[in-house]
């Protein structure tokens, strides 16, 4: 039986899904069911079109929107299996670029470099070019190459557009990246967009061969798309123009990264005869809510009129909290979560704390640990970034491109064997002088061709990197492979013969690397050991976030984009901080209305209370700073707010109370040890307890130990005590 989609969506909604194919673009408002819209229009496409699901490409911008939509598609249709290409941008690039490397030079096999692997790529070339000095320092070179790669320009443009000694610079530096990328045959992220246009732009046959294999496509957040993915968009949807184009130029925030905005604005002008609808019914949040972030947003001049409204009723006013300083504001917070918690029963899952920088997670973070609350922080160090996940992937990466001489080097010594810095400069010198790769110049030592290497220092790894070889030859499962590796590089063996509880903790993350590779495995059948590594190269932050953890989220502005909580804060309300401004820079319309667009997501994603707070001092440049609130309050419909402050003056004898973390939090769950209890391990040192569950001789304790981090432990065998004892 058919799914009824008349009755499913709203009217707006079903005009969007039933189109027939060609140009539709659809300004989804904040909350307005975008995917849901998306995701329902490619399943009709299949089920009344007749279009072949082997034929649509869909865009989106995270794995996890991807994945949630294949699987809501799956059950509409009632299918099993979908055939429908339902990716991101990166990971479509990267496809292009596993059937097309040939063409431009590269071999099978390559890697893709995070930003830390790229940066030092570059670090290596400014040296060797005796560029240190100057004010390229590899993170300004790779913003600046990666902006060149996405106006789509190569090293010889940059150098003719060079007006300054800088530039100049720049394009020689940019023209040495490309050449030793393309030796360790590994691509950046800019490139997993950037060549596949250029293939396209270039081989005529092969932009062709995919035009017939997708003769329609679907692109989701089309108001972030960047000028190459743009030119990417443009080459495929040129000749057969089904193009569905879904997003919201209100929601426009990655500017700095090269989205532009203008591409859904001249949509409909790129693609003549475009059906334009707008979805303007929020079902996220109250009315009270959405009157204040319409205010706000309507003093942009760049965008396209909507009137959001919702059925869900007006809901409380958006509240306004003054602040003495940013430790104030982290308390008052806290006090916030603590009153909603108890008189609506709400979990700490439920609620989100967004600030402008990283820089101001610091007091937030020590006002929750103090006060015993348990939070996650979206953009701190993340899994696949830890030293110790690290190091494996690069044993993958080796054994499957062994050109990679930046993950050679990684390992040459890790665990240590060993092989010191010098040796390690001989044989990148060696390798470089006879233009062969690194892990060549290791089994060439190890045979005793290299003079001043020692072979004993040289073997041991050699014979590691043979026998792991030989294991995934002999088509090892994925996951019992990459358990072997940790064994027989005898990184297993190096983090369990200490004592040290950070060990102990590496340990637990590469166990749990294992886990993860298995689940990949059950989501993947048949899938590769390259297929492993190109999602963990193009995974977010957001991607691995557990929205179930019963834990306070922390994020930025920008990484909140597309969640929803019942419970906002967004916290420094400051000019300079919000809008961000930086001394110096001067007053740009275009920064400052994204700034806006940035303030407007944030707000969009309460469901039921919004609270915007600000300090009137903030150390900043470690000294107190006097804060003048944020132009965009005063841009607020004053009808939608209500006002308050806290009292607490700065650094006074009243606020000791608060400041300690004393908030009765031992209410919420009573235990061996309450939550907020500072306790004492004698393997793990000092902690606070963040949750307790169970009960007599099941009872469990999560611990945030100060020097390793989190450890759920047994009360029965933990032998914990009070800190003070």
């Amino acid at each position: 039986m058919k799914t009824d989609y008349k009755k499913e969506l709203n009217p707006k909604q079903y005009e969007a899904v039933i189109n027939p194919p060609g140009p539709l673009l659809v300004f989804a408002g904040a909350g307005s069911g975008k995917t849901r819209v998306l995701t329902y229009r490619i399943a009709y496409m299949i089920d009344y079109f007749g279009i072949d699901p082997r034929e649509i490409l869909a865009v989106t911008f995270t794995n996890k929107a991807a994945g949630e939509m294949r699987e809501r598609m799956r059950q509409i249709l009632g299918m099993a299996y979908l055939p429908v290409m339902l990716l991101t941008f990166h990971s479509f690039g990267a496809r292009i670029l596993r059937e097309t490397y040939g063409v431009i030079g590269y071999r099978k096999n390559f890697s893709i470099y995070d930003e830390s692997e790229s940066l030092m790529v570059l670090k290596r070339i400014i040296a060797e070019e005796n560029m240190e000095r100057g004010d390229l320092t590899p993170k300004a070179a790779k913003y600046l190459i990666g902006r060149a790669k996405d106006d789509m320009l190569d090293p010889d443009a940059v150098e003719a557009k060079a007006t300054s000694p800088r530039m100049r610079d720049l394009a020689l530096i940019y023209r040495k990246y490309q050449q030793r990328l393309l030796e360790l045959n590994a691509f950046d992220f800019d490139d997993l967009i950037y060549f596949p246009v250029i293939v396209f732009d270039s081989h005529p046959n092969i932009l062709n061969r995919y035009r017939s294999r997708f003769p329609h496509l679907l692109i989701d957040e089309y108001q972030d798309t960047s000028n190459s993915q743009y030119r990417l968009v443009q080459h495929l949807a040129g000749e057969h123009k089904s193009i569905t184009a879904v997003g919201d130029d209100d929601q426009s925030i990655y500017g700095w990264r090269g989205a532009n905005i203008k591409n859904i604005l001249k949509f409909e002008k790129d693609f003549p005869g475009t059906k334009v609808i707008k979805l303007e019914r929020n079902y996220r949040s109250t009315q009270n809510i959405l009157s204040a972030a319409s205010g706000l947003i309507a003093n942009n001049d760049n965008r396209k009129k909507k009137a959001l409204w919702t059925d869900i009723g007006s809901g409380g006013k958006v509240k306004v909290m003054e602040c003495s300083d940013e430790q104030s504001e982290a308390l008052t917070i806290i006090d916030r979560i603590v009153q909603h918690r108890k008189g609506e029963g709400l979990r700490f899952s439920d609620f989100v704390i967004l600030y402008r920088t990283n820089a101001q997670s610091r007091a937030l973070e020590e006002g929750l640990r103090t006060s015993g609350i348990p939070y996650v922080i979206i953009g701190g160090v993340r899994f696949y970034e830890r030293k110790e996940i690290r190091d494996i992937l690069a044993y993958l990466r080796v054994l499957v491109n062994p050109d990679d001489d930046v993950s050679t080097r990684r390992i040459i010594n890790t665990p240590k064997r060993g092989i010191g810095d010098t040796t390690v400069e001989r044989l990148f010198a060696f390798a470089q002088k006879n233009r062969i790769n690194m892990l060549t110049g290791c089994f060439l030592a190890a045979e005793g061709k290299i003079p001043g290497i020692a072979t004993s220092k040289i073997i041991p790894f050699t014979e590691i990197i043979k026998k792991l070889s030989a294991i995934r030859e002999n088509g090892e499962p994925l996951s019992s492979f990459v358990d072997k590796v940790i064994d027989i590089s005898g990184y297993r063996a190096s983090l369990s013969s200490t004592s040290d509880p950070e060990d102990e903790a590496r340990l637990e993350n590469i166990e749990e690397l294992v886990v993860g590779v298995t689940t990949f495995e059950y989501r993947n059948p048949g899938a590769t050991l390259e297929d492993f590594l190109e999602e963990v190269s193009l995974l977010t932050d957001v991607d691995r976030w557990d929205p179930n953890a019963d834990a306070i989220t922390l994020m930025t502005l920008h990484s909140a984009k597309g969640l929803e909580f019942p419970v906002v804060f967004i916290a420094g309300l400051e000019d300079g901080l919000l809008p961000l401004i930086r001394s110096g820079e001067g007053e740009d319309l275009g920064q400052l209305e994204e700034e806006r667009r940035l303030m407007y997501v944030g707000m969009t994603r309460a469901k039921k209370h919004l609270y915007l707070t600000y300090s009137r001092y903030r150390k900043r440049y470690n000294s107190p700073t006097f804060s003048i609130p944020s132009r965009f309050l005063k841009e607020i419909p004053k009808d939608t707010l209500d006002f308050y402050t806290d009292t607490t003056k700065y650094y006074s004898e009243s606020d000791k109370a608060r400041r300690s973390g004393k908030y009765g939090l031992e209410d919420i769950r009573q235990g061996s040890f309450p939550i907020g209890a500072e306790v004492y391990h004698n393997r793990f040192g000092y902690g606070i307890v963040l949750s307790t569950e169970g009960s007599g001789d099941n009872e469990m304790v999560t611990v945030s130990f100060n020097r390793i981090g989190r450890k759920k432990l047994m009360i029965k065998f933990a032998n914990l005590l009070p800190a003070d004892k």
